[in-house]
């Protein structure tokens, strides 16, 4: 069941899967700095061309990918349509080309996160995301609030595969052509799933603190290829904090004459 759940752990034997959590958290953390200070859509290729290469190094299943990627779809062309808003009713198609390359950082920004997000949390054992967040300095009960909390992601997302399942065979089906009664199917599916929850909420607590659930994270040193990600993580916001401040040139490689 756990292979149709998507964005959760895997349990691939990858060269991802078999790096220090503290990494993938810090490196998850560094991308979102990234994300902020990166000046330019050239800088902003950086977290695309990591997510690609993560996911293919963790073996990342390419149709969830596809689907978090295409749900968002509407968003881009809602961002192109309103900065190019003027000249698309003035019947400008250079000017909207122009508002298309302006929104392409953001949708770089967005996909880069995407696939690098992604890729990351496939190969991170949800026990592993707590102690790597202890490991990191971060107090035991809040990591254990966000190991919890994963915990129920992936039980709801597995209750809502299941209970979907049985409510098929019963005749209910989601049917989003038809809204009123996908509305309808939904409520009908949402009040079970919310009772599985909470019933399920305090089992998996108690069974998380009987197993000493992030209370030490027993991690030992990170290993050289693990160094090498951080510094490499690093260096790449760096470079972009500079090239935004003017120290590099925030296009990297010169187009046109």
């Amino acid at each position: 069941m756990s292979a149709r759940v998507p964005v959760l752990y895997t349990g691939r034997d990858t060269v991802v899967n078999r790096r220090d959590p503290r990494v993938k958290l810090l490196v998850l953390a560094l991308l979102f700095v990234f994300v902020f200070v990166a000046p330019s859509t050239q800088w902003m290729l950086v977290p695309v061309v990591a997510g690609l290469v993560t996911a293919v190094l963790a073996r990342t299943p390419w149709r969830w990918l596809l689907v978090l990627w295409g749900i968002h779809v509407p968003t881009f062309i809602a961002l192109i349509v309103i900065g190019g808003w003027g000249s698309l009713t003035a019947g400008d198609l250079g000017g909207l080309v122009t508002a298309a390359g302006a929104e392409a950082r953001l949708v770089l920004a967005w996909t880069g996160t995407i696939l690098l997000s992604v890729s990351v949390f496939s190969a991170l054992d949800p026990d592993d995301t707590a102690r790597g967040l202890r490991g990191l300095g971060l107090p035991a009960v809040v990591s254990f609030a966000v190991g919890l909390c994963y915990r129920l992601l992936y039980t709801t997302l597995t209750e809502a595969v299941q209970l979907t399942e049985h409510m098929r065979l019963r005749g209910v089906r989601l049917q989003a052509r038809r809204p009123l009664r996908f509305v309808r199917d939904a409520l009908q599916v949402s009040l079970p799933l919310l009772f599985g929850v909470v019933r399920r909420g305090p089992l998996l607590m108690a069974t998380m603190r009987l197993r000493g659930f992030a209370g030490d994270p027993q991690l030992g040193r990170p290993g050289v290829a693990d160094v090498a990600v951080v510094v490499v993580a690093l260096a790449l916001v760096a470079g972009a904090a500079l090239a935004r401040w003017g120290a590099l040139p925030a296009t990297p490689i010169a187009l046109g004459g």
